[in-house]
C-alpha cells in the first residue's frame, strides 16, 4: 500500500493525530465536561444559600420588630385594655397638671385579623407649657397609640394664657398581645437639659397664638407754635404670611389636613393636597403635607413651612 519508508512514517503520524484528537475530544466528554458541570452547581447552590441566608436575616428582624410592637401593644381584652389606658391617660394629665381634665373613653372598634382600636376623648384647659408637657410625654412612651385630632383655643395673648385643648386619639390592642400589668411611663432622660427640643420648652418661650400687635401711628403736639398742615402717613403694611402659622397636621379618614392660626385675625385655615392658597402677595397650591411640614408649590419653586413657623419664615420676599 506505502511504497516508500517515508510515505509509512507520514500515515503513522497522521492516524496519530487522529487518535490524539479523538482522545482529547473523549477525556473531554468524559472527565472535563462533568467537573464543570459540577462547578457549575456549586456555584448556584452557593449562590442560593447566600439569598437564603439573607432572606433568613430578614426574617429574623422583621420578628424582632414584630415582637418589639406586640410588646407596645395594651391587653387585647378591649374592656381591660381600655380600663388601663384611661388609667395611664389620667397620670400623664395630672402629670402635666391640666384643669378641669375630662377623659372620655369610646366605643371599641374591631379590625379584623388585628385586634381592636380604642378611642378617647381629653378636653382640658391648660397653658400651652401645660399642653406642651402633656404631649411630649404622649409621644415620648413606647405605646401604640396616636393623636387622630387636636385643637387649641387661643383665649389670650400670652404662653401662661389659659388655653381650651381639645384633642381625641386611639390606643391599639392587638389580638396576640403579651399579658402585662401596666403601660410604661414617658421616657424623660436628659429632662434635666432645659434647652432640648421639646414642646414644653418652646412654648415657654414662644407662643406661636400670639397676635401681631400694630401700634398706630401718632403725631407729635408742638404747644404755643403753629404747627405745619399734618402729613398723612401711609398705613403700616400687614405682611399676612408672617401672621399665618403652621400649628398642626391631622390626618382624618385617610387624608392629612395642615392647620394655620392667623395671629391677626384669631382664625383658623384648614388645607388639603391639592387645595390653593391665596394670601396677599403670594399664591400657591398644596403639594404636600407630613406629620411635620407642608410643601407649597409657587412660580415654579417649592417652600416647606415646619410646624410652629409662619410662612414668611420659609416663602421669602421678592427683592426687586
Amino acid at each position: 500500500m506505502f511504497d516508500n519508508q517515508r510515505e509509512k512514517t507520514l500515515a503513522g503520524l497522521l492516524g496519530g493525530a487522529v487518535v490524539l484528537g479523538f482522545g482529547f475530544q473523549t477525556i473531554d466528554n468524559w472527565l472535563l465536561q462533568p467537573a464543570q458541570n459540577v462547578q457549575a452547581q456549586v456555584n448556584a447552590t452557593r449562590a442560593k444559600n447566600e439569598q437564603l441566608a439573607l432572606d433568613l436575616q430578614t426574617i429574623e428582624h422583621a420578628q424582632r420588630n414584630l415582637k418589639a410592637i406586640r410588646n407596645q401593644s395594651l391587653p387585647s381584652e378591649p374592656a381591660t385594655a381600655s380600663m388601663m389606658y384611661q388609667g395611664w391617660l389620667m397620670d400623664r394629665v395630672n402629670d402635666a397638671r391640666l384643669n378641669e381634665a375630662v377623659v372620655t373613653p369610646g366605643r371599641a372598634i374591631a379590625e379584623e385579623g388585628v385586634g381592636h382600636r380604642i378611642p378617647f376623648t381629653v378636653q382640658a384647659t391648660a397653658s400651652l407649657r401645660q399642653i406642651g408637657r402633656f404631649l411630649d410625654d404622649f409621644y415620648s412612651t413606647q405605646t401604640l397609640h396616636r393623636i387622630t385630632f387636636l385643637k387649641i383655643d387661643s383665649q389670650g395673648q400670652s404662653a401662661s394664657t389659659t388655653r381650651k385643648l381639645t384633642l381625641t386619639l386611639e390606643a391599639l390592642a392587638l389580638a396576640d398581645a403579651p399579658v402585662r400589668e401596666s403601660l410604661p411611663a414617658p421616657d424623660r432622660k436628659a429632662s434635666h437639659t432645659p434647652n432640648r427640643p421639646t414642646l414644653e420648652n418652646y412654648f415657654a418661650r414662644r407662643d406661636p397664638f400670639r397676635r401681631t400687635v400694630i401700634e398706630p401711628a401718632r403725631t407729635p403736639v408742638v404747644a404755643s407754635t403753629p404747627s405745619p398742615a399734618p402729613v398723612s402717613k401711609p398705613t403700616p403694611k400687614i405682611d399676612s404670611l408672617a401672621t399665618m402659622r403652621l400649628v398642626a397636621s391631622i390626618s382624618k379618614a385617610g387624608q392629612r389636613e395642615a392647620w394655620f392660626f392667623d395671629t391677626r385675625t384669631n382664625k383658623e385655615l384648614i388645607v388639603t393636597i391639592g387645595e390653593d392658597l391665596n394670601l396677599t402677595g403670594f399664591s400657591g397650591r398644596v403639594v404636600g403635607i407630613d406629620a411635620e411640614s407642608i410643601t407649597l408649590a409657587s412660580q415654579d419653586q417649592s417652600h416647606v413651612t415646619r410646624l410652629g413657623q409662619t410662612l414668611r419664615e420659609s416663602i421669602k420676599p421678592v427683592v426687586n
